[in-house]
């Protein structure tokens, strides 16, 4: 009899211990594939990240909204399967652009897979930031999300999502960057909301992401100088009218400290003459919030081409560390992007410039035959101009330049 107890009670206690055991080996599995949905999704959301950044070796698979002015109802998918749906979008919309961007047609919109990931099970939606967003998220005109420029406080829908929410400057006193919209045109880029769904055979995992392309330092104007500005050397012209026609006006130059020049140099723009500002950005600044990733110069640059014109770059200089105390020197050199440089610099001979240069000491011009010719924006602590000078503000170029810039995620969520 005791025999037959003791057995029962064994069978009973490893009854519960394999209970026990399949319970956790379920549990287990369970947790490893929520593991690789999570994962799936984050790999979606840092391929989306990529790849609204411009760069070299990476400009044929570049995703962005191709309206000018962007379009409130754009929206771009990344997908690995040929396999995928609309009805896997639960936010899904036949009104919207509904774009799958592969490189010989980026406003393609059959399905196919376009991932440059293609082993990873996950699909991506890519859409501008718009009120509608903000409002689901809380924004009211007595608690706002953003700075509402637009001139209408109305509440919005699935199917009228109302104005971008750009992410900038929304005037020229403004110091730092912010969320903002606007009737007007703009240099400033959309904030992109980006949504993975990583899947596997028992599930998925949904994250969203909210990301900003770095808008660089506030344009006040073509040149723009925290300190004092010298003008007085060869002929020149400073220009502030937009040479791309996509916005406003802005002055010639723009000073914190005061501006010499000679009678040679001619100004343009509106107001057509240089003006002082205690609103200046400071160069430090700027140039700490934009160097990330940027390609390094260790030595001067002379008969050098820096970035093309379908895909401009990002250079950085620690000026502080050249010999001359005038920092690096940029010379008989073609330029396409952003030049940042910590300390001074100094552009000599015939050097062409599409983008944004940014100096956070003195900017030293010594431009020879046909000079320093800079199509964008000019930074710097302090001007010093001794040669042909041309600065014509541009805000296509310097938009350009920007895009070079990694985004920055300002909002992660996992939803589901």
């Amino acid at each position: 009899m005791a025999v037959l107890l003791l057995v029962a009670v064994v069978s009973l206690v490893t009854a519960t211990v394999l209970q026990t055991t399949s319970t956790e080996i379920q549990i287990s599995g369970n947790h490893k594939e929520a593991v690789k949905e999570f994962y799936a999704a984050e790999a979606g959301l840092a391929e989306a990240r990529s790849r609204l950044r411009k760069t070299l070796g990476a400009a044929a698979v570049f995703i962005r909204d191709p309206a000018v002015p962007p379009d409130p109802s754009w929206t771009a998918y990344v997908l690995e399967s040929a396999e995928w749906t609309p009805s896997f979008d639960p936010e899904y919309a036949s009104h919207e652009t509904n774009l799958v961007p592969v490189p010989s047609n980026l406003t393609n919109t059959v399905v196919q897979p376009n991932s440059v990931q293609t082993e990873l099970p996950y699909w991506v939606k890519i859409r501008h930031k718009t009120e509608y967003d903000a409002e689901r998220a809380g924004h009211k005109p007595a608690t706002p999300h953003y700075v509402d420029l637009d001139g209408s406080a109305a509440r919005h829908s699935k199917s009228n999502r109302g104005n971008v929410v750009y992410f900038g400057y929304p005037s020229t006193t403004s110091r730092d960057p912010v969320s903002f919209t606007t009737n007007s045109p703009t240099t400033w880029l959309p904030i992109e909301k980006l949504v993975a769904r990583g899947t596997t055979t028992s599930g998925s995992v949904v994250l969203e992401e909210e990301v900003v392309h770095p808008p660089g330092p506030n344009q006040l104007g073509a040149l723009h100088a925290s300190g004092d500005v010298s003008l007085a050397g060869a002929p020149g012209a400073i220009n502030g009218h937009d040479a791309c026609g996509a916005v406003g006006s802005l002055p010639p130059v723009v000073s914190g400290g005061t501006v010499t020049s000679a009678p040679a140099m001619q100004f343009d723009g509106n107001p057509a003459n240089p003006r002082h500002s205690s609103h200046v950005p400071t160069p430090s600044a700027a140039l700490v919030a934009l160097k990330t990733d940027a390609m390094a110069l260790k030595a001067d640059q002379i008969n050098q081409q820096l970035g093309t014109a379908p895909v401009p770059m990002m250079f950085f200089a620690e000026g502080g560390s050249f010999v001359s105390p005038r920092g690096i020197r940029i010379r008989q050199t073609r330029g396409f992007g952003i030049l940042l440089v910590e300390g001074n610099a100094t552009l000599e001979g015939e050097v062409h410039w599409d983008g944004m240069i940014l100096v956070t000491g003195t900017l030293f011009l010594n431009g020879q035959g046909s000079g320093i010719v800079i199509r964008g924006g000019v930074w710097a602590g302090r001007i010093d101009q001794t040669g042909p000078l041309s600065v014509h503000y541009d805000s296509c170029r310097l938009q350009a330049a920007l895009l070079a810039v990694p985004t920055r995620v300002r909002t992660w969520r996992e939803v589901f």
